[in-house]
């Protein structure tokens, strides 16, 4: 998805929205071809304080195998506090991503619906590129 003022997708700063779900491992599958030709990539993920080692872990495994794919990233952990999505979208506003690589709709769409979710935002938000995955 791109906003509707942009005439390319820009990829200088890359943020792949990292959660431990099938969906977001096709995003960063698919998004190999983009993440290879960015200048920076970011994999963010958003975790109670008690999980920060363990996804601190998980998100190095990510970084080891991109590199695997000849993309060098960096990862970074963000302790939940308040909603993910109005987390998600300060962080991409402070590292001025580009674009941003997410799975979609890791629940399914009527609780997405029904009560909103990091899907429906990154849809409907319109400040960056968006690549999701399902």
């Amino acid at each position: 998805i791109i906003p509707p003022d942009a005439s390319r997708v820009a990829l200088d700063h890359v943020v792949v929205a990292w959660k431990e779900t099938r969906e977001a491992r096709r995003a960063i599958a698919d998004a190999i071809p983009l993440l290879g030709k960015a200048r920076r990539v970011t994999i963010a993920t958003i975790v109670p304080e008690e999980e920060e080692n363990s996804a601190q872990m998980g998100l190095e495994d990510i970084v080891g195998w991109l590199k695997g794919h000849h993309v060098k990233a960096d990862s970074r952990v963000l302790t939940a506090a308040g909603r993910d999505t109005d987390m998600l979208a300060d962080f991409l506003l402070e590292q001025q991503a580009d674009l941003v690589v997410a799975g979609a709709y890791g629940h399914n769409r009527l609780r997405e619906w029904v009560f909103g979710g990091m899907t429906a935002d990154l849809l409907l938000s319109s400040g960056y590129s968006v690549l999701l995955s399902h």
